[in-house]
Order: structure tokens, then sequence, then C-alpha cells
């Protein structure tokens, strides 16, 4: 098949969205497809100066033209990067925006597939990332209610958020659940690259726990530092390891200094090379409170990490085998930490974690399953009439969302 793979999160970013399709891209490619990958960074110069005039004149009409010159920049920018000479077989958005693009690009001469990564409804995550209320906020409803009711193709990463999506989507939209995946076969003979550091050299004799995101209120490594001041007061001969950068960077480094805990808490900043970090990690803990399919946890299983995570969004699903691992989100610092320390201290309920995770993995979130279901959903999808060609559109006013059916 000749694929199209569209995203908003470009080369390099710092976002489990972009480890996603690369990966895939790479997958398919050595399955003998052909795929042709565009972001905002495919853009030709010349058009994204034109974009960028477009969004600063309608940020003259204040926040809310602000925000509508950035989303339909969006749009805009991957719709002039695809080449609407080309003939493709099927698209894969990796959003609801490149996804709309490409549809208005290729005059749905091709399936458009839709992969939901969102948490919940996708404006939502962005009023609450931005704060944004007031006419901001409701246009941001109004427009990806548009955008979903558009969508004639849908992935979940998780049961969670196709069960969450499908209320928005058309009534005859066809819909189906892929996890994330990542190869679960370890190496033989795993080495450490050198851009990697090696934690148990920098922490001899200690045990290594790791938490990785964008340092951000949304990934709650402020409550981690919490739970690190706890267990501290019980459990001294460990470290808690955070990797990655953003905005709530400076507050952390304010929140381990005052509780005196620079011995116990390590800003790592951002790295790539995460399952190499996980395999000398003896516990990895995800604090996110609100969740899809975070790739870490999988990552953690194929590296066989154990972990324990907030049971939110559709972390749940990825834990099953290990209901013990899954923490209530309300649970006070010192109730975690009480638990953590229990868990370290008793080797074999760690070494259970490991090994039903890791099996867990194998089974349901391997590459080669998230590959097969994947192509499988491309075929269904292939087989169906094309919709009636579609036009620019004037967003409409979105009727109240009624469940639809789900096709599988």
């Amino acid at each position: 098949m000749n694929i199209l793979l569209t995203s908003l999160m470009v080369p390099g970013a710092p976002s489990g969205v972009r480890v996603h399709y690369e990966r895939l891209a790479e997958q398919l490619q050595r399955e003998g497809h052909t795929v042709t990958v565009i972001t905002q960074a495919s853009l030709r110069p010349m058009v994204r100066r034109a974009i960028g005039v477009f969004r600063r004149a309608l940020g003259l009409f204040g926040q809310s033209g602000t925000r509508i010159g950035i989303e339909l920049g969006f749009v805009a920018e991957i719709y002039f990067a695809i080449d609407r000479t080309a003939r493709y077989d099927v698209v894969n958005a990796q959003d609801v925006s490149s996804g709309w693009a490409a549809r208005l690009a290729l005059r749905d001469q091709a399936p458009v597939i839709v992969t939901g990564h969102f948490n919940d409804h996708p404006a939502e995550e962005l009023v609450h990332q931005l704060h944004l209320s007031g006419l901001s906020a409701r246009f941001l409803h109004r427009w990806y209610t548009f955008l979903l009711r558009k969508t004639q193709f849908f992935i979940g990463v998780s049961d969670y958020v196709l069960q969450r999506t499908l209320p928005w989507l058309p009534a005859d939209a066809q819909s189906t659940v892929v996890y994330n995946g990542v190869d679960m076969t370890p190496p033989a003979e795993p080495t450490l690259p050198a851009s990697v550091p090696d934690l148990r050299a920098m922490f001899p004799n200690r045990t290594i726990v790791l938490n990785v995101g964008q340092l951000e209120p949304r990934k709650n490594q402020r409550y981690l530092v919490q739970v690190a001041a706890a267990l501290r007061q019980q459990y001294t001969d460990f470290v808690l390891v955070l990797v990655g950068k953003g905005e709530d960077e400076e507050h952390l480094r304010q929140q381990i200094a005052a509780a005196g805990l620079e011995q116990h808490v390590v800003l790592l900043g951002y790295h790539r090379e995460i399952m190499a970090l996980l395999r000398t990690a003896n516990l990895y803990v995800h604090a996110a409170t609100r969740e899809n399919c975070p790739l870490v946890l999988l990552e953690a299983m194929a590296t066989e990490c154990p972990a324990v995570a907030l049971a939110v969004g559709g972390i749940p699903e990825l834990l099953a085998p290990t209901p013990e691992a899954l923490i209530p989100v309300a649970t006070p610092p010192v109730e975690l930490a009480d638990y953590l320390q229990e868990l370290l201290t008793t080797p074999t309920r760690v070494e259970q974690l490991r090994q039903r995770q890791h099996a867990f993995g194998r089974t349901h979130f391997d590459a080669h399953v998230m590959l097969a279901n994947t192509l499988a959903f491309f075929e269904q999808a292939r087989q169906l009439p094309a919709p009636t060609p579609t036009h620019p559109a004037r967003v409409p006013t979105p009727a109240r969302p009624q469940p639809a059916m789900q096709a599988r």
C-alpha cells in the first residue's frame, strides 16, 4: 500500500505521538509498504510565512482571534504540505486536525483514518493546558466537535479513548481499538548507548525509581516529590529520577530544595532513549492524572521494569494483570509512600509484578500485534465506499451529542 501518515508533531518533538508514528512508519516500510510522513516541518518556508501572516492578522482580534488563527493555521500547514497530485491507498492522521486537512487536500480519494491519542475531548485538553475560558474555550469545543463529526474512520489507542470519543463521531463511523505497541523481545545483550546516563553507576547501591514525562501539572511530578519526601522518612536507600523538561521544572527544583531532597530526587532532563533508562531502573512510577495509552508503560513492560501507576484513563487496561499496581487517584502521598516502601523491601512482590506485566505485554502490546491490527483496519476502510467528496465548510453549531453505534 501507499500510505500517508500526517501529524502536528514534528520530528524530534518530545511526545509519545511522535515516537508512535515514527515506529509505525518503520514497521510499515519493513513490511514492504510505501510510507510518506507529513508534518508541519514538511511545509515550504514561503507558505509557512504566509500562514504566519494570516495568524498574526487574526491575533489583532484578541485572544479568541489568536486561538482561531492557531487552529486554522494547523490545518492549513498540513493541507499545503501534502502533495495533492499524489495517490494514496490510505491516510493515517495522528490527530483530527491533520486528518481534516488530508481529507480536504486529497478530496476523499483515499480513506482518512484518525488515530486518537488524546485523553478526553481534544478541546478539553487544550482548555486545561492553556487555562482558556470564554470565547476561546467555546470556539475550541465547537471546532474540535466539528472535526470529530467529520471523522469517518477512528482508531482509539485504548478502549477508554474509544468510548469517550464515540458520542462525538458520526453515527456511521467505523472504529476500533489498536493499542500502542513496542518490541517486547528483549535484546540478548542490551547495551547502554553512550548518550544515556548510567543510573546504576550514578547511584550505586540505591533503589532507582524512575518517572518519564513532560514536566507539567498533568504529569503530576509535584505529587511524586511529595511521595519521595514521605518515603524518605522510612526508606532512605532510594533515588527518584524524573526524566523530562517542561514548564514545571523550576517549581520542582524549588520544591525539592525546600524539602531537602537533593539526594533523593534528581531532575535528569530530556532523553530520547527511554528504554535504555528503564533497563537501569528498579521500579517505574507513573503519576499522570489524565492518560490514554502511555507508551512509557509499554516500554517498561518490554524492558521488564515493574511499574505502578495512577488508575486513570486507559491505564487499567494496560496493567490489568497486576491490579495491585493500580493506585487510586486520590491516594495521599504518605499512603503511596507506604505502599512503595512495602514493595521495594519485598523483592518477591516486585518480581511478580515484573513477570506478569511482561507476559501480558508480549501478548497484547507487541509491535507486531499493533501492526497487524492497524493494517487490518486500513484494509477494512479501503473496502468501504468513498464518502461524498469533501469541500471546505463553515463550522456549524454542534448538536447535542448522542451515543453512536460502534462498528468494529
